[in-house]
């Protein structure tokens, strides 16, 4: 991505060398750099500065004043600037220190890779970037939110208002698609990092359906466009479910009452509107449009049967459903089971295995191939069975068991069978870590101050 504003970067290290060598490197960006031998030099430069600060990165060791003390007022000063934190490999007390009083949105561990320091750089200012866009388009459209807050409450109502509003954001989008050269790639990353703002657990989730949507439509040999049609559908086939209240979104279809299902049953509507002023995205829109209708033709908003269906829009729905419902399960085998009696009954015990994850795959492939010929086209789910199978081949060696264990007694080198999460969806370590005594000792004292799951997969001999 070009930047297209001009930036302005703080650096604040006593050491001169380290400041000159960070001046070098940021020189080929074309960013405007200020130094700052100290953290009370930099809180004096900001103080009498004139431009907005895009960026500070600041040391952590410094005399006087340390870089979260510094990055903690600085923040007062300069609220909407990235803040990145130089440190060392075994500071994690200071890294937390400067998570919870400076907000830092990156930390580097010192000596760095210059080519990824660049990389974190030129994220965070196209970061700071969209940041801005966004302030200027939510003014464009502050007075339609009072009539998005009234429409929760009546859709009825309000249907003309929201449609006007949504049309608005869609121009809005298209404008600032303009002024990035009207790049179709950038275009998708605008709208994703949107729902992502908005929402980072619906982002993880959109993700992870996008993916999994176009695996799917390479099974099934669709060429590379419509691999890619699926994919971006995948990403925004819920656009459409923003600014609902959040009790909403956390309830099951069979549990919302009448007033809240008409409000969710619009959402492939407003997405299809959200998708279709955006060039080259009319494929895509009907996809979304589509991702609720039920193979034999039971489903909203057009009770389109079997093949009247598109297909793109017949994997979405599994791969949706499928992702929506192996994340609602508990971790514990025990209690898997007993949920599990809800949608199978007995016939649950045949599943055989103690891994909570494959567990839950095959009970939710089960729920999912009952409802085949019903809500879902049986090839597409077929075709979901084999990804899932050629998965577990490829990461599980044969006779390799998987135990959960508290994050408590965890022991140097045992490895993940699963990823390591923050529950907000950040990836923490990936599947197949092995783990070593400072890593541990992390994850213990990163639990303390955020939510991780208590409980981590580990394989066993």
């Amino acid at each position: 991505m070009t930047l297209m504003s001009e930036h302005f970067i703080l650096l604040v290290d006593d050491e001169q060398s380290i400041t000159r060598s960070l001046q070098r490197l940021l020189r080929k960006e074309k960013c405007h750099v200020l130094t700052a031998s100290s953290g009370q030099e930099g809180l004096d430069i900001m103080s009498v500065f004139d431009k907005p600060l895009s960026l500070i990165i600041s040391d952590q060791r410094m005399p006087e004043m340390t870089g979260a003390q510094f990055l903690e007022k600085a923040r007062t000063l300069a609220p909407d600037a990235h803040r990145f934190l130089l440190t060392g490999y075994s500071d994690v007390n200071d890294i937390l220190d400067a998570v919870n009083k400076g907000e830092i949105h990156r930390y580097l561990i010192k000596p760095w890779n210059d080519d990824d320091l660049l990389l974190q750089v030129r994220s965070a200012l196209e970061a700071y970037e969209l940041k801005a866009e966004n302030r200027r388009l939510n003014a464009l459209t502050a007075q339609q939110n009072e009539a998005l807050t009234e429409l929760n409450l009546n859709l009825e109502k309000n249907i003309r208002e929201r449609t006007l509003e949504i049309l608005l954001k869609s121009q809005a989008l298209e404008e600032a698609n303009t002024s990035l050269e009207r790049s179709f790639v950038d275009t998708i990353r605008l709208l994703s990092s949107t729902i992502e703002t908005l929402n980072p657990r619906l982002g993880s989730y959109l993700n992870f359906v996008a993916q999994l949507a176009k695996r799917m439509g390479q099974g099934f040999g669709l060429d590379k466009q419509e691999q890619d049609q699926i994919e971006i559908a995948g990403l925004f086939h819920d656009i459409g479910l923003l600014g609902l209240p959040q009790t909403l979104l956390q309830k099951d279809v069979e549990d919302m009452v009448e007033s809240e299902l008409k409000l969710f049953k619009q959402h492939p509507t407003i997405g299809q509107i959200c998708l279709q002023p955006v060039e080259r995205m009319d494929a895509v829109s009907a996809i979304v449009f589509s991702h609720h209708e039920n193979y034999d033709g039971s489903g909203f908003p057009s009770r389109l049967k079997g093949e009247q269906i598109p297909l793109g829009a017949r994997i979405i729905h599994v791969a949706a459903d499928y992702t929506d419902s192996i994340r609602k399960w508990p971790k514990d085998i025990i209690a898997i089971r007993q949920r599990a009696v809800k949608y199978l009954g007995h016939s649950v015990k045949n599943v055989v295995t103690e891994n909570p994850q494959i567990l839950i795959q095959e009970i939710t492939k089960q729920i999912l191939f009952r409802q085949a010929n019903h809500q879902y086209d049986p090839l597409v789910i077929n075709k979901l069975v084999q990804i899932l199978e050629e998965d577990r081949e490829k990461n599980w060696k044969p006779g390799e068991k998987s135990i959960s264990v508290s994050l408590w007694f965890l022991k140097p080198g045992m490895k993940l069978t699963q990823e390591l999460r923050v529950n907000d969806g950040r990836l923490l370590l990936a599947r197949g870590s092995v783990l070593d005594a400072t890593t541990i000792a992390a994850i213990q004292k990163l639990a303390k101050i955020i939510t991780i799951d208590n409980r981590v997969d580990i394989s066993v001999d």
